[in-house]
Formats: C-alpha cells, sequence, structure tokens
C-alpha cells in the first residue's frame, strides 16, 4: 500500500473522530492543504498529508505554552516555523500525527482549542450561570476562573457563554440569534428544572474529583444524597436572589442575610418547580412570611395586592408603613427568570386571602 494511502487512512481516521467531539465542524480541501472550521466559519487548524511518509502534519490555534505544558510526552510537537501575514501571526502550534494512538490525543487538543463545549460543560455552565448576577459576569470573576480550570477552559471563554447564556432571558424575540446548542440547553432546563440542576450539580462534582486526582468517590445512594445536599443548599436561593441583584423585590431592602428565596407556587404542592427560578421571588424575612401566609400577593402584572385582613390593624403605624404603602406598587423586576405568570395566578386564586 502506497504510503499516501497511509496518510489518508490517518486523516480520515483523524475526520471521523474530530466530527464527534466538535460541534458544526467542517472542512475545506485544496491540493495541499486541508483547512479545519467550526460553526460561525471560525478557522482554528490546517492539515497537510505527507506524500513520502505514513503522517500528517497540523498547524493550530492556541496558547502555545499552555498546550505545549498540558500534552508533553503525549503530542509530537515541531519547532515552529517563522512565517509571515495571518497564517505565522495565529497558528503557532504544529505537531504530527503518525498512528492511531497520536490521533486520539490530537482529538483531544483539538476540540480543546476549537472552543467546542460537551454537553455536560454547558449544562454545568448554565447552572453556574443561574446562580450569578449578570452584573457580575467577567473573565475576572473568581467563581468563573475557578469552573474555567474545572473545565479546562479560559474564564474569557466561560465569561462569553454566560454572556450569551444571558440573551435566552433578555427577550423570546431573540432566542433566534442565540445559537442552538444554547437553546437547547434552556430547553433541558426549563423541562426540568429538578432532574437538570441534579445532573449539572453531579457532573461538577466529576470536574472537581478529576481535578483534585480523586478517584475514589462515594456512590450509589451516597453519592447522590450528598449531590442533592448541594443542590437543595445551594441552587434556588442563589438563582433567586442573584437575579433580583440581591434585593427584595417590594422594599428594595440590600442584606442578603435578611432575604429569602420565596417560592410563589409552594415548595409542598409543585414538586416539579420547586428548583425553577420562575418560581421564585426575592422577599425580606418580614414580605415572605406574609406572602407565604397570603397576606400579600403579587398579581400577574406584577403588582403588589394586600389582604383585606390588615384593614383590622389600621390604627398600627407600622401596618401602614410595611404594607398598605406598598399595595398597587409594582415589583422591582429581576434582570432574568421573570416570574411565571401562571405561578403568580395560582397563589392569587389559591393562596391570597383577599
Amino acid at each position: 500500500m502506497e504510503k499516501l494511502n497511509i496518510s489518508k487512512q490517518l486523516f480520515y481516521q483523524l475526520v471521523e473522530r474530530l466530527k464527534k467531539n466538535i460541534a458544526g465542524l467542517y472542512f475545506s480541501e485544496s491540493d495541499k492543504w486541508c483547512s479545519v472550521y467550526q460553526k460561525g466559519d471560525r478557522k482554528f487548524a490546517y492539515i497537510l498529508l505527507s506524500k513520502t511518509k505514513p503522517k500528517i502534519d497540523i498547524w493550530c490555534l492556541g496558547n502555545v505554552d499552555f498546550i505545549r505544558q498540558k500534552y508533553v510526552g503525549k503530542i509530537k510537537f515541531k519547532l515552529r516555523q517563522a512565517t509571515s501575514g495571518g497564517f505565522g501571526r495565529d497558528f503557532q502550534i504544529n505537531f504530527t500525527l503518525e498512528n492511531l494512538e497520536d490521533i486520539k490525543n490530537a482529538v483531544l487538543l483539538l476540540a480543546e482549542i476549537s472552543n467546542s463545549w460537551t454537553r455536560e460543560e454547558l449544562m454545568s455552565a448554565f447552572s453556574l450561570y443561574c446562580r450569578m448576577p449578570i452584573s457580575e459576569i467577567s473573565p475576572n470573576n473568581a467563581e468563573i476562573i475557578k469552573f474555567a480550570n474545572l473545565i479546562g477552559k479560559t474564564p474569557k471563554e466561560v465569561a462569553k457563554r454566560f454572556l450569551n447564556f444571558s440573551k435566552i432571558e433578555s427577550t423570546k424575540n431573540i432566542l433566534g440569534y442565540v445559537e442552538n446548542e444554547n437553546k437547547e440547553i434552556l430547553a433541558s432546563f426549563t423541562e426540568n428544572w429538578g432532574k437538570s440542576v441534579y445532573e449539572s450539580e453531579n457532573k461538577i462534582i466529576d470536574f472537581e474529583n478529576k481535578l483534585k486526582n480523586i478517584k475514589e468517590f462515594p456512590s450509589g445512594k451516597e453519592r447522590e444524597s450528598i449531590v442533592k445536599s448541594r443542590v437543595n443548599q445551594n441552587f434556588f436561593r442563589d438563582a433567586v436572589l442573584s437575579s433580583y441583584r440581591n434585593r427584595c423585590c417590594i422594599t428594595g431592602l440590600p442584606f442578603v442575610e435578611l432575604l429569602n428565596a420565596s417560592h410563589i407556587v409552594p415548595w409542598a404542592i409543585d414538586i416539579t418547580n420547586r428548583l425553577n427560578p420562575h418560581n421564585g421571588l426575592c422577599l425580606n424575612a418580614l414580605h415572605d412570611r406574609a406572602f407565604d401566609r397570603g397576606l400579600i400577593t403579587i398579581k400577574t402584572n406584577y403588582m403588589i395586592d394586600v389582604s383585606s385582613l390588615v384593614n383590622n390593624f389600621l390604627d398600627h403605624k407600622s401596618v401602614k408603613n410595611y404594607f398598605l404603602r406598598f399595595k398597587n406598587k409594582r415589583i422591582i423586576l429581576p434582570d432574568r427568570f421573570l416570574p411565571e405568570k401562571s405561578f403568580l395566578e395560582f397563589h392569587n386564586k389559591n393562596i391570597f386571602k383577599k
């Protein structure tokens, strides 16, 4: 068999595996070169097949020092020759493939520098995004830096992904311009918040264990208990409070210690929406209790209504200050996760004491 054919076989193996790992991948071939693109027409690699030896040469984007250090001993790097123009400036990483083992490691490298995200990474990222105030999304944010380290991406990549997520909640009309993979992740959470949050938290634990090189971690019911504990303690409260910028939606009170993430449809009544941020309001402790007992409600136009029961205490100045002054006032709307009107309607009809 001719050596060129062997190189072709290696090339086809590489292509097959890359397509399984990188979303929206496509190639453009000429007589000498094969350019590798992903969706958005982003070219991230060039491939050259040898005519005299069974090998493939690849030039790709990426942080040279970081990639070389991470894949030392796994990738056959070549000394990059200086060239002019954009190719010489951008495609600084150069390495060779000669067998199937080389292809295995090359796929990992190329998937990493392609900016592609696995479903598990996207699910985990969306879960963290839900718990972070939009105003704090930045490559310098400590939580974003920590998460980027967990999944092997740069803080800039993670921050950009979070900003893309924010477009989903900004207006329904923009959904047509949001990447399909982001819309698919939103759909997964919308369909079942509890299942999706559990899945994402479960995967974050895997990322953490891998980073810490923890090979023995509880499994079965013990692991399930750990994951559920993390989910129940953190997600709903963080998602709701961060959406309201840590301020009570009625009074604007900014003391986190005095704020609660209040369920519109009570926890015990609707299991499927226990973790749905659209089923939450950020309320101070007093108004949280009043909302829970039906002394106040939020109407579907986001206006505050007060129960007639408070009329029995009109002689008390505190009742006017804490309740009546807010009647027919609009709540402070969240940056995302607007309260679902069907949930508000349920509270109006079934809990509110008119």
